[in-house]
């Protein structure tokens, strides 16, 4: 008691009129009398209890599966995971009513734990890290300003108009653009896009945005894409809206097996603190679920393998003569823990190419981790809850064609002394004969058997044409026009 007081009257010296003091019940023997003490505590000093509860799943039912998520954590079985489970089965999210009838020797206590919350809870987008800030050239002083030069300066050579100016049209597009990407406070995103792409052409990595960054002229002109997005009618309202707010989308692919050296330069670029890769949840499918849960209950590799075998093919009862089980435990009560399971959270991985820079340690704001891949830091949310804070990210992926296209440009170099430059190859009919007998296997976005399936039939024999197969297998090109 003495040093919960001691404790307690340090704490208020710091934290003044915001310190809580916290009571919880799990029904363990001692709940009691620590609730006891901590409120005299309380009520000697004037600080104001909380009730809460400890809550590790929805309802008590679950309290089982929680059970065995805690000992796959730990690669037990149940039994060896007892001193790691829970002794109670009340860590679940109880109601109102429940709560206040736990506490009702504590009067507020619920109240004033509902009420700490409100005021505790805030919009993440309010500490949603800012791209760092982009080193310019001395002369110029904001980062708009360096992007409209670097865009004007691309533009008089994809788009020459007379006298080493711009064309008009390209112009007007330009503009446009320009003034979305300045009303919106985008300019640094695409200064980062651009230097990330800059230094992996310094090093001769073939690269290429794919996308929606297409549709955007200032892409072409900073060497994003050699796409004409104003030649094809391409609108840059796919990209980005003024009307949308938020931030573009550019996925940029990179050689596969240099890929990894475009990811270290961010990281050097930016510094291990405020640069890191976005975490992918890895789900339980029904046959890996089934893997994890069998252990959990002692079963052998052997009974799990026979389990798996017949997942699809029998029902829970026909098993009983099939797959030999330890007393106590039928296929359909593994099955049930399956299926709760089932699009459970396994564990997390690294998304396949998503990567965020931040003008402060990523840290101070998101938690992170050591990857298992070396030299690599990872945040622990997916796109989805960077999305939800606010959080831009680039896509720096890995294709195995740019490494098959850079060894064939190569290769013709050096048999037949010819340089090819990959955007301006002729469309030649040879070519659309090999696509329309679906001869398209290594060949990137055509090469599924669903796109093979259909190339016969559509018989593609222009760009356009191709375009449109595409979309037919894969929605996102059709509906975003």
């Amino acid at each position: 008691m003495v040093g919960a007081l001691q404790a307690a009257r340090l704490l208020k010296d710091i934290f003044d009129d915001r310190l809580h003091i916290e009571l919880s019940h799990h029904g363990m023997p001692e709940d009691d009398v620590r609730n006891e003490v901590l409120a005299d505590v309380a009520f000697r000093l004037g600080i104001p209890t909380v009730a809460t509860n400890n809550v590790h799943y929805g309802y008590r039912s679950e309290a089982r599966i929680a059970d065995v998520v805690a000992a796959i954590s730990g690669r037990w079985n149940l039994d060896e995971a007892d001193g790691y489970r829970s002794a109670s089965d009340l860590r679940y999210l109880r109601s109102p009513d429940e709560m206040a009838a736990q506490f009702e020797r504590y009067p507020g206590a619920v109240a004033r734990a509902a009420d700490l919350g409100r005021d505790l809870a805030f919009d993440l987008t309010l500490i949603a890290p800012e791209l760092p800030d982009f080193p310019m050239p001395g002369a110029f002083t904001t980062e708009d300003e360096y992007l409209r030069h670097l865009v004007m300066d691309g533009a008089k050579e994809v788009y020459p108009g007379l006298n080493g100016g711009i064309a008009p049209n390209a112009l007007e597009r330009m503009e446009h653009e320009l003034g979305v990407i300045e009303e919106l406070g985008f300019a640094g995103f695409f200064l980062v896009a651009w230097d990330i792409v800059r230094f992996a052409r310094s090093k001769n990595i073939y690269c290429q945005i794919r996308g929606s960054g297409a549709d955007s002229a200032i892409c072409r002109c900073i060497g994003l894409t050699r796409v004409d997005p104003i030649r094809l009618n391409l609108p840059f309202e796919r990209f980005l809206s003024s009307e949308r707010g938020r931030p573009p989308d550019i996925d940029i692919d990179f050689e596969a097996e240099r890929r990894e050296e475009v990811i270290q330069y961010c990281y050097q670029r930016y510094g291990r603190e405020r640069a890191a890769m976005v975490a992918n949840v890895i789900t339980y499918r029904a046959k890996s679920v089934l893997q994890d849960v069998g252990k959990s209950f002692g079963l052998t590799q052997a009974q799990v393998n026979g389990l798996t075998r017949y997942l699809d093919t029998r029902s829970a009862k026909d098993l009983r003569s099939v797959v030999d089980l330890p007393e106590g435990l039928t296929a359909e009560f593994i099955y049930d823990f399956c299926k709760r399971l089932d699009g459970f959270p396994r564990h997390l991985g690294i998304h396949s190419g998503g990567m965020v820079v931040a003008h402060r340690p990523l840290w101070e704001m998101v938690p992170m981790e050591w990857g298992r891949m070396e030299d690599r830091t990872v945040l622990q949310w997916d796109k989805d809850d960077c999305a939800a804070m606010g959080i831009v990210k680039f896509d720096l992926l890995a294709l195995g064609a740019l490494n098959a296209l850079h060894l064939t440009v190569d290769a013709i170099r050096e048999v037949h002394g010819v340089d090819i430059d990959l955007a301006t190859i002729p469309q030649e009919p040879v070519i659309y004969d090999m696509v329309t007998r679906a001869d398209t296997v290594g060949i990137f976005q055509i090469e599924s058997r669903a796109q093979m399936a259909t190339l016969p039939k559509m018989k593609p024999r222009t760009f356009y044409d191709l375009a449109i197969e595409v979309a037919l297998i894969r929605p996102g090109p059709i509906q975003g026009h």
